[in-house]
């Protein structure tokens, strides 16, 4: 970030910011970095800039921040994870805070991994929700690979609509949701619920798929049992044309090989169909509940700019402490980067907008 803009992209930060490093043990001692805004160009010249520790060290000493060594930065930086922790919850709060309007919110959840160099698997795992209508994330939840993906991630207010695809339909986090109360929208595998009519009958999926004529949408009102418990919702679904089920099924298939498994023909048959379960009023038609599943592209869309614009899954760390710092750093900046281009779009003569007192 250029010198001159710095006091700047400070007015995006949380009052409290400085004193808040001091809190969450982020500034311990005052040699060389003896400021939250010097740390916090460290923390960001590192994570958005893609610097060696080597490099930082060098750009501290061009910022005026005096000699430090690759160890001294290296030291500093494994300290600030909860302090960038805390600075990623206070912007997405100041943004909740702005952007909070009396109506339903369309927000979309999921996730995505991180892996330490030399790494064969998913180390990290970064839980988002992003709002549809604002276009822009308001959750981040950084979790290790054991993580799971849960509805239960996300704060919700009443009357949320919340749209996540087959990893969160989970019985305990759709009951949490609807208790908030907000409604869901939820791909779902065929076999993760058993399902009953409303009347405590048993009510078959496969019946039911099979019967769908072609291109056109169809719904029931169905009991997801699972676990002694169940959620009441209305299953949504939809026959794919012959081109995107062959799609899935290849899919499918190609999975299963590389696991040595053979796939159960249900999986198969299934892969045919699109369906999922809302909790979404009879008023917002059936057609409406596609159209509303069809906006999660967006948070996946969102994830892949971050990844080839901040360089999000270019993690250099293997140290937790350390890797923990980067990621938290590349959110902060993802977020800065949003507020910036939304001051940009919105002109004012000054040069820039000013901030509220009171946020």
């Amino acid at each position: 970030m250029v010198a001159s803009e710095w006091a700047y992209v400070l007015g995006f930060l949380p009052k409290d910011f400085a004193r808040s490093a001091w809190a969450q043990g982020a500034l311990l001692r005052r040699r060389q970095v003896d400021s939250a805004s010097d740390l916090l160009r460290l923390a960001l010249g590192y994570a958005l800039c893609d610097w060696s520790l080597a490099r930082t060290a060098a750009a501290a000493e061009g910022m005026g921040m005096g000699h430090l060594s690759d160890v001294a930065v290296l030291k500093r930086l494994r300290r600030c994870g909860s302090w960038l922790e805390h600075l990623t919850s206070q912007l997405l709060r100041q943004r909740a805070a702005v952007g909070a309007l009396p109506t339903l919110r369309l927000r979309l959840g999921d996730a995505t991994t991180v892996s330490r160099p030399g790494s064969q698997g998913a180390d990290w795992r970064i839980h988002a929700c992003y709002d549809a209508g604002r276009g822009c994330f308001d959750q981040f939840v950084l979790t290790d690979a054991t993580g799971g993906e849960s509805l239960r991630r996300y704060p919700l207010r009443p009357g949320d609509v919340l749209v996540a695809d087959r990893g969160y339909a989970h019985l305990d986090a759709l009951t949490a949701v609807g208790a908030v109360p907000a409604h869901f929208v939820v791909r779902t595998p065929w076999n993760r619920f058993a399902f009953q009519t409303e009347a405590g009958e048993a009510w078959d999926l496969l019946t039911f798929l099979r019967r769908l004529p072609d291109a056109q949408v169809a719904e029931a009102f169905v009991q997801a049992v699972a676990d002694g418990g169940g959620v009441g919702a209305r299953l949504v679904a939809l026959r794919k044309s012959p081109a995107a089920a062959e799609v899935a099924r290849r899919r499918i298939l190609r999975e299963a090989k590389r696991k040595g498994k053979t796939p159960d023909a249900r999986t198969l048959e299934c892969a045919g169909y699109f369906f999922v379960l809302t909790t979404l009023p009879s008023e917002i038609t059936a057609d409406q509940v596609l159209t509303i599943y069809r906006l999660r592209w967006q948070i996946e869309m969102a994830f892949k700019r971050l990844k080839s614009l901040l360089r999000l899954d270019a993690l250099r760390a293997r140290d937790p402490a350390l890797a923990r710092s980067y990621l938290y750093g590349k959110l902060i900046g993802a977020l800065l980067l949003d507020e910036l281009t939304a001051r940009a779009q919105a002109f004012s003569p000054w040069g820039y907008e000013v901030r509220p007192t009171d946020l």
